[in-house]
């Protein structure tokens, strides 16, 4: 993707659902809150600006009305969009204009202004130059928006059009309609598409449009193979033809500086919003969602969600996975798919808390997307270490459903002893068919790859400059950082190891004193710390993450989130065992179920 300018900061005065209200912008934003809390004013602003973009690139600026009198800009055409012209201003009061700035990372400013009811105005504000000429502006705003728009049905018979009424159904309400267009006209990244559709909804391809001339106007068909049968797209069922159409403009938007996508829940089944959230995130712009969708915020990284809510005076981010309970509340809805999804697959991951979101990442790292979207099981988080506890929810779940279920076990291996996880896979290989204790303390511990976290820091420092226009280098740090913190935390992973190592030998029966336990217990530590990359499967990895990211936000002000790690992450600095877990929950996919 070309070097594009980014939107940093938007702020609404008197518009639609604001009185005032601010939103600041980062690569991923997905806005969440009840209806009508102001997700859908944002989105607009973005579209009504899109519009006025269009026009700029392709004429001359000419002298309109601006707040301060007459300045050069650009009158954007409200009925052309779908917004309510009528709806406008705040409360409806026309009595005071609106206003909707645009601030932009190189420091220029394009402003929405609403002097009256159906009046609109695009202008444009720059640090140098005024803007003269069409080429001029995309100089200075090289901030193209994409969106999806509304979906429907495609056409039964679509007639083949100029190229130009192609172009525009990229951008309205026509895009169902003119589906197959969109492809015959711009076909470069047709390959593309066709590829993540194969990826996404296994046994299903597509062709490229073909025309047929048999009719007094030409037709578009497109073609779908499914098992070797073709049939036209339009007999393809609608959840098909929508997820079409979602690639289509994710694929054709992937050299845009913002991409805009609003309730995708609406028409995507859970693994679909799933996948939807990880080929967003590869897509190349930046991203503004909004969605109610419990999947996608229980998918997101918690600093990428905003909370909308137009009775405060901005947005605000989440900074910590505890604070979800309040957007879930803002919501309304605690609404669970895990035993839909378990009825249509019958096999089930059972998981400590929210570690499926690491492992998912991995899966999609490791090019096994149906593992990482859960798209063949359902995920079953159990707060902590709790076999007993899946193994009563498993036997629930089946009396539920009235059929047996295929089943594996995922499990931190925290402090325990290569004696007990190995007793524990055997005792939880009697109810669940797969059953692994990770080799490292938590799974967060496959995150600490000082290479990795190094490159994740470097590209957020980069992203800060692009964004602020202040200036600032990285060096590698993470090494040296993790060391620090090793160092904080030896004593207390030794008094786990041996607190764990004597329980577990009064449990077990063993004729050890307690003094012998502890002094082998000792010496396995010592050999395993003066190895680095053992040392790193002993600290805790997620205080280790949250200790990194407090020397990152207090040097420059950045932080790290396990996406963008293993976004960093190099093919061979995948850990081992995380690849063999990742196998064995593809061939937990594909196993048979139990019957």
């Amino acid at each position: 993707m070309e070097n594009v300018d980014q939107f940093t900061r938007v702020e609404f005065k008197n518009f639609k659902a604001f009185k005032a209200f601010a939103i600041d912008l980062r690569h991923f934003n997905i806005l969440v809150g009840p209806n009508n809390a102001g997700k859908s004013t944002i989105l607009a602003a973005f579209r009504i600006l899109a519009s006025g973009m269009r026009r700029a690139r392709a004429r001359k600026p000419t002298f309109v009305r601006g707040p301060l009198g007459a300045v050069r800009g650009y009158e954007v055409d409200l009925s052309s969009i779908s917004v309510a012209e009528e709806n406008i201003f705040y409360n409806y009061d026309d009595s005071e204009s609106a206003h909707v700035v645009f601030k932009l990372s190189n420091r220029n400013t394009l402003t929405l202004y609403f002097p009256e009811q159906g009046v609109c105005y695009l202008l444009p504000e720059t640090k140098s130059r005024p803007v003269t000429t069409p080429s001029g502006f995309r100089a200075q705003f090289n901030c193209q928006i994409g969106f999806v728009p509304i979906l429907g049905p495609v056409e039964h018979h679509e007639q083949l059009y100029e190229e130009e009424a192609a172009r525009l159904a990229l951008f309205n309400y026509r895009a169902a309609r003119n589906f197959r267009n969109i492809w015959y006209h711009r076909p470069e990244k047709f390959e593309d598409f066709r590829e993540a559709l194969r990826q996404t909804w296994p046994g299903m391809d597509i062709l490229p449009p073909e025309v047929d001339t048999s009719h007094s106007k030409p037709r578009l068909h497109m073609y779908c193979p499914e098992q070797r049968v073709l049939r036209e797209l339009f007999w393809a069922g609608f959840g098909f033809q929508v997820w079409c159409q979602m690639l289509t403009h994710l694929i054709q938007s992937r050299d845009v500086s913002m991409f805009l996508i609003d309730e995708p829940d609406i028409y995507l089944h859970s693994d679909l919003q799933r996948q939807l959230l990880g080929l967003l995130r590869n897509l190349g712009p930046d991203v503004l969602l909004a969605t109610h969708s419990t999947e996608i915020i229980s998918e997101a990284e918690a600093d990428d969600i905003l909370l909308v809510n137009k009775v405060r005076r901005s947005a605000k981010r989440i900074q910590d996975p505890s604070q979800l309970t309040e957007v879930f509340s803002a919501l309304g809805s605690n609404m669970n798919p895990i035993l839909t999804q378990l009825a249509k697959t019958r096999r089930a991951v059972f998981v400590e808390g929210k570690d499926f979101q690491i492992l998912g990442k991995f899966a999609r790292k490791l090019g096994e997307d149906g593992v990482g979207s859960r798209r063949d099981f359902a995920v079953v988080p159990v707060e902590g270490f709790n076999p007993e506890r899946v193994r009563i929810l498993k036997s629930g779940m089946e009396t539920t459903l009235g059929a047996k279920i295929l089943s594996a076990i995922v499990l931190d291996r925290d402090y325990r002893c290569e004696e007990e996880c190995r007793e524990i896979v055997t005792q939880c290989k009697k109810f669940c068919d797969y059953a692994v204790v990770h080799s490292c303390k938590e799974i967060e511990n496959f995150l600490l790859v000082p290479t990795a976290i190094d490159r994740a820091l470097s590209y957020r420092v980069g992203d800060k400059v692009r964004r602020t226009g202040v200036a600032a280098e990285f060096e590698p740090c993470t090494e040296g950082v993790l060391e620090e913190f090793s160092v904080l935390k030896k004593n207390y992973i030794q008094s786990q190891l041996i607190a764990e190592r004597r329980r577990y030998g009064r449990e077990s029966g063993t004729t050890l004193h307690e003094s012998q336990l502890t002094e082998s217990t000792l010496e396995a530590f010592e050999r395993d710390w003066s190895n680095p990359s053992k040392k790193l499967n002993l600290i805790p990895g997620k205080d280790a993450i949250g200790f990194i990211n407090r020397s990152a936000q207090a040097s420059h002000g950045v932080s790290v989130t396990a996406t963008a790690i293993v976004d960093a992450m190099k093919m061979e600095e995948l850990p081992k065992n995380m690849r063999d877990l990742i196998g064995m929950l593809a061939e937990f996919s594909s196993a048979k179920p139990n019957t």
